[in-house]
């Protein structure tokens, strides 16, 4: 029987379309069958599919039968038009009995489809150019390309342009393109793109020509937020040493809402100006928020936390056999 495994990361698109050997767009016939071997030595469960478009790659006819290699087989329904990333099936010594019968696999699983409305160009246009792209060192075309790719309004090509961008941060040349660069600011300030996308662009710019992260933060946190919101910029605020950050943090440990002081408390970890105010929460709060807080003093390795933790810990306080615990971490018994 052909065995399967595990996908324990997600390919971005631009991953896809330069790892395939064959790429080609195409149209479902039949969502899920079943093969098996003449002698009953094998079987293996394939979808059929219609080319539509050849990109690359000989997909070896007009239907072809693919088997999925994959966590999961991918959900697909009859009719659907979708980009399929294929390689060799003989190329692979464990698919051997296979090969004859299917000449094609995929590692396209479930949640991995790309689905395409056929009047609408955009995914099929940036998988050409992706294609295109392959095997060529020029960082700046695939800026340009992500950026375009953000641009869309399609929220699985927004997201999958955010990873892409993350992977690039820690290569040279980031955003060194000036127009890519300014459509990224204007698109970190833009308050209808999602928060999300927008924090992970604020956070991806800082430090770059003119442009502040604590700035565009603190206008943020100046709006009217949902919890959910707050809590957001609060983590993305967690690396930003900026004392006017740190200053909105600590008002945000007195906020009504549990979540955004846990989520505060977070943030406030390693800020010598917030420690009084987390060891008076550790001290004084209910139990869970207390617990935040003494988790906020055991990620501050610094003498002052542990002074403060010890405090807390032979304080009497909800939170005092958490902070006793995590003395005992700092001083181990021989």
């Amino acid at each position: 029987m052909a065995s399967g495994h595990v996908l324990f990361e997600r390919r971005t698109l631009r991953q896809w379309t330069e790892q395939a050997d064959v790429v080609v767009l195409a149209r479902v016939l039949a969502p899920l069958r079943a093969w098996s071997a003449p002698d009953g030595s094998d079987h293996q469960e394939y979808f059929s599919a219609e080319v539509l478009e050849r990109i690359d790659g000989d997909p070896g006819g007009k239907q072809i039968d693919v088997f999925a290699h994959a966590e999961g087989e991918p959900r697909l329904r009859t009719g659907d038009h979708v980009v399929l990333f294929l390689d060799g099936t003989a190329e692979r010594a464990e698919f051997a009995t296979l090969a004859v019968r299917f000449p094609h696999f995929t590692t396209q699983g479930a949640g991995q489809e790309w689905r395409f409305d056929p009047d609408d160009p955009t995914l099929p246009d940036l998988v050409r150019r992706w294609r295109a792209l392959a095997g060529k060192n020029d960082e700046g075309a695939r800026m340009r390309l992500l950026v375009e790719q953000l641009q869309d309004g399609n929220p699985r090509l927004a997201s999958d342009a955010i990873t892409e961008l993350v992977g690039m941060q820690a290569r040279s040349g980031f955003a060194s393109d000036p127009e890519a660069r300014a459509t990224l600011v204007g698109m970190s300030r833009d308050q209808e793109r999602k928060l999300q996308h927008r924090l992970v662009l604020i956070r991806l710019l800082d430090g770059s020509e003119n442009y502040s992260a604590a700035d565009e933060l603190l206008k943020i946190a100046a709006t009217d937020l949902q919890p959910p919101e707050r809590m957001a910029v609060l983590r993305s605020s967690a690396r930003i040493g900026d004392p006017r950050v740190t200053k909105w943090i600590g008002t945000q440990i007195d906020s009504s809402e549990d979540m955004v002081r846990i989520a505060a408390l977070a943030s406030a970890a390693g800020r010598p100006d917030l420690l009084p105010r987390i060891e008076a929460t550790a001290a004084q709060a209910q139990r869970q928020i207390a617990r935040a807080a003494v988790r906020a003093l055991a990620a501050d390795p610094s003498a002052e936390s542990t002074a403060a933790l010890g405090r807390v810990a032979t304080g009497g306080g909800s939170a005092a056999s958490l902070a006793e615990a995590e003395m005992r971490k700092r001083s181990p018994r021989p």
